[in-house]
């Protein structure tokens, strides 16, 4: 059984829907508890191998045996968590803003959007579909670049984050045009950070080894002149969800551009690392960032 296709399935997305709206958080948050608790025994599942390597590099290699299980146990728990709670609340603006605390970081992302250009680049840390939704309904207004040629989940969830505003363009060339466009007459771009591509050209380091992370982010930053926020959306022990964001990244130039390109990912990358570290079971990526590690731990 592929874990990974069918969690990606428009059938599955729509179960999940269902799930979120029905249930009440506590019956909700327990059936994923124990759903994935049945999924991460699976160990010879390609999307459980992959993250076990994601979660060990994230340790920096410090975790085995138990320790190392329960971080896996813990990451699908937390990545059900969050998709439970963004289907729970997501036709209710006053709930779903009831579950984002809007502090002074939301307030100042809100801003900085309105002053000027920015690339956001957004890590799969905690729920940022939910605290996006939040976003876009206080006014902020983005180009989402996303998965190229998207399957029937993926089409079903970036057709819901349209109905919240949101200008969602999977990766295409004609995609990355309008981004640059975008840019340059004032407005701001949204992309992903860390979700692996399979075909890589270049390898920045992250957690002290090449990976296969994208660097569009840096690229778009870099032609446009404009700085990258890294942003994520981290659950407290008080339920609510917290908007991180690091102060602009403005892009470094003087090398060569692939050699630019490759120093900037790794200087962003930085301050991904800090924010994983500090809640590496909330780090949902079950992709293969360094392929390589996948099925040795």
């Amino acid at each position: 059984m592929d874990l990974s296709a069918i969690s990606n399935s428009k059938w599955a997305t729509g179960v999940a829907l269902g799930v979120g709206k029905m249930v009440p958080p506590r019956v909700g948050h327990g059936l994923v508890r124990r759903a994935a608790l049945k999924i991460s025994a699976n160990r010879d599942d390609p999307m459980v191998q992959t993250m076990r390597a994601n979660q060990w590099m994230a340790s920096r290699g410090t975790l085995s045996g138990q320790a190392l299980d329960d971080a896996v146990r813990d990451a699908f728990a937390y990545s059900g968590r969050f998709l439970y709670d963004l289907y729970h609340v997501m036709e209710d603006p006053d709930a779903l803003m009831g579950m984002v605390e809007v502090d002074e970081t939301f307030e100042r992302v809100l801003a900085e959007a309105k002053e000027g250009p920015h690339v956001y680049a957004g890590v799969h840390l905690g729920n940022f579909d939910l605290i996006g939704r939040a976003l876009g309904f206080n006014g902020w207004k983005q180009q989402l670049l996303t998965v190229a040629d998207p399957n029937g989940g993926y089409k079903w969830q970036n057709e819901m984050r349209e109905r919240y505003g949101f200008d969602v363009t999977p990766v295409s060339i004609e995609a990355l045009k309008h981004a640059s466009r975008r840019l340059a007459e004032g407005g701001s771009v949204t992309t992903g950070l860390d979700r692996p591509l399979p075909d890589a050209k270049q390898f920045p380091v992250f957690f002290d080894k090449p990976s296969s992370v994208p660097l569009l982010h840096v690229r778009l930053a870099m032609r446009a002149k404009v700085p990258v926020v890294v942003i994520s959306a981290m659950l407290g022990e008080d339920g609510k969800y917290r908007l991180q964001a690091s102060e602009p990244i403005h892009m470094e130039t003087g090398g060569s551009t692939a050699s630019d390109m490759l120093a900037n990912g790794e200087r962003v990358l930085v301050e991904v690392e800090k924010r994983i570290e500090r809640a590496p079971r909330q780090w949902a990526m079950t992709h293969p960032v360094w392929p390589d590690v996948v099925g040795t731990v």
